[in-house]
């Protein structure tokens, strides 16, 4: 009995066609992402870690102060200003634990000048939050801040909808110092 070239190599391209697509499934199916969720990076914070495994957390905020380049800011950090600078979100990196149940999110931010807690001074977004599981990047907050001087309080408030229940997290913040 002669072997052919097409009795060896059909047969053997049908296996290797089936095994790439046995583990193509199996990274997917690991990984949780595919192509079209590319925005989303796995939940990678150390801050964001430490929460518990259903909490929303904010990771970060990247801001702009007046012209210069944007800088990305932590939970609690502090910056020194001047009077008269402006202040810009960019960005605000938030990250959704696997085990979280959320039915929608809302981020605000806040200014609180001088410490005084005053809901008027906010900055909003337009944007659609994403609630896949992973960490998400969201933008196009609207106004800037003219900032005056004194010790100011910028809180960020996460809200997330489970269903028709309302939980608010407002354990993100940071500090202007502004002389």
């Amino acid at each position: 009995m002669r072997v052919s070239t097409d009795n060896v190599i059909v047969p053997l391209t049908v296996a290797i066609i089936g095994l790439i697509g046995v583990l193509g499934a199996a990274w997917i199916a690991v990984n949780g992402k595919t192509n079209t969720e590319a925005h989303i990076s796995p939940t990678s914070d150390s801050e964001c870690n430490q929460t518990s495994a259903t909490k929303v957390c904010i990771s970060h905020l990247t801001v702009q102060f007046n012209s210069n380049e944007p800088q990305q800011l932590k939970n609690r950090d502090r910056i020194s200003l001047k009077a008269g600078d402006t202040l810009r979100l960019s960005n605000l990196t938030y990250c959704i634990p696997s085990k979280a149940l959320v039915n929608r999110l809302e981020v605000k931010s806040y200014l609180f000048p001088n410490g005084v807690e005053n809901y008027k001074n906010g900055l909003f977004t337009p944007s659609t939050f994403p609630i896949n599981a992973g960490c998400n990047n969201i933008g196009n907050f609207q106004k800037t801040w003219k900032i005056q001087a004194g010790q100011h309080r910028v809180i960020i408030p996460i809200v997330k909808y489970v269903g028709s229940i309302r939980i608010a997290d407002d354990s993100f913040y940071f500090i202007l110092d502004v002389g």
